[in-house]
């Protein structure tokens, strides 16, 4: 699987914009990974590949949720599943469940992540019962949301 260069540059150029610790770092990461040639994570039905599916994510996130943080958004859309990417010197970092490996990664690439950007990436596979929503749990209700109806789930 090999994503087109338009998807390439798309995500690229999101994550470019973002004025954070470490984004440099996430950006080599993902240009020296498999990240634009991976397959979508096993636990979706998505037929095509990482990149495409998390940019999918993003612009789901950016229909459904217009007033959240558009940076937060682009970090947790197209990095929620950075854990299952493969590069040399990185695919020991992380142990844990699938999300949590994700913020690990970005830990060890020195991402400088919001708590609710954390909690959204690290449970975007978890449900949080209702009553537990507030407004640090809005990220992680919308990427769970998108991230499911992007790739074909219920």
């Amino acid at each position: 699987m090999n994503t087109s260069g338009t998807t390439k540059l798309q995500i690229i150029s999101l994550l470019s914009d973002i004025n954070r610790e470490g984004i440099g770092n996430v950006i080599a990461y993902l240009e020296h990974s498999d990240y634009f040639s991976a397959h979508c994570h096993h636990h979706h039905r998505f037929k095509g590949g990482l990149a495409e599916h998390s940019l999918g994510v993003y612009w789901e996130m950016r229909a459904f949720a217009p007033d959240l943080p558009d940076e937060s958004c682009r970090i947790v859309a197209l990095l929620h599943d950075l854990c299952t990417t493969h590069l040399d010197g990185y695919d020991a970092i992380g142990y844990h469940h699938h999300g949590q490996r994700s913020v690990d990664l970005l830990d060890a690439l020195g991402l400088d992540l919001h708590d609710e950007e954390r909690l959204a990436i690290s449970h975007h596979m978890h449900h949080v019962p209702q009553s537990d929503y507030n407004s640090e749990t809005e990220l992680w209700h919308y990427l769970h949301f998108c991230d499911r109806r992007n790739a074909n789930e219920s």
